[in-house]
């Protein structure tokens, strides 16, 4: 009866489409689904390496650039990140002082080595890609299961690394160095984290006395016993976030007063190299800070627009575009901060 009265109120070619989908059998997949998926994944991991690869590029050109600078400008460019972002990156320049300090050339060594056999691993991987053995207009890795694939790939990377002992050794020297620099800085912001701790313990019982009346109404009764760790948890967190925002406000001024000090004594030191400052009287050559107030003259200014930068970016918001340029030291920085609290 129902059909009689939908048909008359539909035209035929409607009814028709509606009685043939009724009668069609189910379908659990689209038959091109996983297709579809496997290159969307294959996709998002080429864009996910090549954005890595130019970062390494970018990051790598930079440190090649600072590395055959002359002592008076690398001093300059010194200055000038401690001076603009010495709050901003707290926790990673201290990593990267101790990281220095643990011998730092032959772990950048050690670095340089692994991204070689990297590269030689994609470029493996990219011919195999291409590879038709049969030349049937089927790549051989399409044609080959989840399995074999695993186990051609795992073989393939295996053969594409030249020295493979060399490569464990340079791999545990980085996560050795990567561990004391953990420690290393643990112990530095320990009492950062103390001070956290500490307040949050203070707040906790007029903070829990407010909250968890209304939360534990909002979990219910099955949910009640979370009631205690949700507020510690979160409490915790913020307080946490609340005193590094401190301890940057304290980096930048001190980074602040110290790069500005470097960037006006290697200002001086450059402009005598190039004779921009044989015409002062005032300024004797060669150029002694402990003797003169001329870098005191450049540098408190530039540590005052320093420390003003940073804190109208609120000790780690960066302007565009260096937001984009700096992301990958932002999730160095937060992970770094999440290591040492935690």
């Amino acid at each position: 009866m129902e059909d009689k009265r939908f048909r008359a109120s539909v035209s035929p070619t409607c009814f028709h489409h509606v009685c043939s989908a009724r009668a069609a059998k189910p379908v659990g997949k689209l038959p091109n689904s996983g297709v579809k998926d496997g290159e969307l994944r294959l996709a998002t991991l080429s864009g996910l390496r090549y954005v890595v690869q130019l970062y390494f590029s970018l990051y790598s050109a930079a440190y090649a650039f600072v590395e055959k600078l002359p002592q008076d400008e690398l001093k300059f460019v010194i200055g000038f990140i401690l001076c603009f972002f010495g709050g901003v990156f707290v926790a990673l320049i201290a990593a990267v002082e101790a990281f220095r300090t643990m011998g730092g050339q032959s772990l950048y060594d050690d670095m340089a080595y692994v991204q070689l056999e990297l590269d030689n691993v994609l470029k493996a991987h990219d011919a195999d890609e291409q590879v038709d053995a049969n030349r049937d207009g089927i790549r051989d890795v399409e044609a080959m299961g989840s399995q074999e694939l695993v186990q051609h790939k795992t073989i393939l990377v295996m053969q594409s690394i030249a020295d493979p002992k060399r490569l464990q050794g340079a791999v545990g020297n980085l996560w050795s160095a990567y561990l004391a620099v953990i420690a290393t800085l643990s112990l530095k912001f320990a009492q950062t984290t103390a001070y956290a701790l500490a307040i949050s313990e203070m707040v906790k019982f007029p903070v829990t006395r407010v909250v968890a009346p209304p939360l534990a109404y909002a979990l219910g009764s099955n949910l009640v016993n979370w009631v205690d760790v949700i507020i510690d948890s979160t409490l915790k967190a913020i307080v946490i976030l609340l005193v590094w925002f401190f301890a940057r406000i304290r980096a930048a001024f001190y980074s602040g007063l110290r790069g500005g000090q470097m960037l006006g004594a290697a200002t001086v030191r450059i402009c005598q190299k190039h004779g921009w400052t044989d015409s002062l009287p005032w300024v004797k050559k060669p150029f002694n800070p402990d003797e003169s107030y001329l870098d005191e003259v450049i540098g408190y200014p530039l540590a005052l627009v320093g420390f003003y930068f940073q804190m109208t970016h609120y000790f780690g918001v960066l302007p565009f575009p260096l937001d984009w340029l700096l992301w990958p030291l932002s999730f160095v920085e937060g992970l770094l901060e999440i290591q040492i609290s935690w």
